[in-house]
């Protein structure tokens, strides 16, 4: 029988390193590109700085501004649906359990973390601060999801504005969207981590 401990190493911690070396080796990348520019740009006189960036801006966005974004709320959403896998994941019933997870009202983590609580008396870490920042992502994630990101089409247009603010590395730009900073998904990352660790040591009774 695989551990506690085993599983986390095995189905969590390696995965998560996995969205860790992509989301370094993507960012790295991006910077690069756009540092090559400026680098070119170094050394030229006011006047040929400026008409150097005339010439080159429209290459140089992509890589600053484009890519970021798509990359950016990509992972973000993948991390998520990581995390709520490897939840749902544990509302495994007994021959002792009369409900199944389907039986609960709401769905995704919400649903699962009242399914580990309630029905497996799970000693979930809903207080933890972990948990709090989860909540505020569930919000963004949605967001990006069903929205594109737009602010005002969110059903929590309040809920939402408030997590943003309560995020330092997540804004809203001018045309009204959500704007993924280079450290959110990291920070996303070792959030998730530590939740999973206290949730996984929950369940298998272990430290993990």
């Amino acid at each position: 029988m695989i551990t506690g401990n085993l599983r986390y190493l095995f189905f969590v911690s390696n995965e998560l390193d996995q969205f860790r070396n992509y989301a370094e080796y993507i960012e790295s990348s991006l910077r690069k590109e756009v540092k090559s520019y400026v680098d070119r740009a170094e050394g030229l006189l006011p006047e040929e700085a400026e008409e150097f960036w005339e010439w080159h801006l429209d290459e140089v966005s992509p890589y600053s501004q484009d890519f970021p974004k798509i990359m950016r709320n990509s992972l973000f959403v993948s991390i998520y649906t990581f995390l709520e896998d490897k939840i749902v994941e544990l509302c495994v019933s007994d021959k002792d359990t009369l409900l199944e997870l389907s039986d609960i009202k709401g769905q995704g983590i919400h649903q699962a973390s009242i399914y580990l609580k309630k029905v497996l008396r799970i000693d979930f870490p809903d207080n933890s601060k972990e948990w709090q920042y989860i909540k505020k992502a569930n919000l963004i994630r949605n967001c990006i999801v069903h929205s594109s990101g737009d602010v005002s089409k969110s059903r929590n247009e309040t809920k939402l504005r408030n997590a943003v603010q309560d995020m330092p590395s997540i804004s809203i730009d001018k045309m009204g969207y959500i704007n993924l900073n280079d450290e959110l998904c990291i920070d996303f990352i070792e959030n998730v981590d530590l939740f999973l660790k206290q949730l996984y040591a929950a369940v298998y009774k272990v430290d993990v």
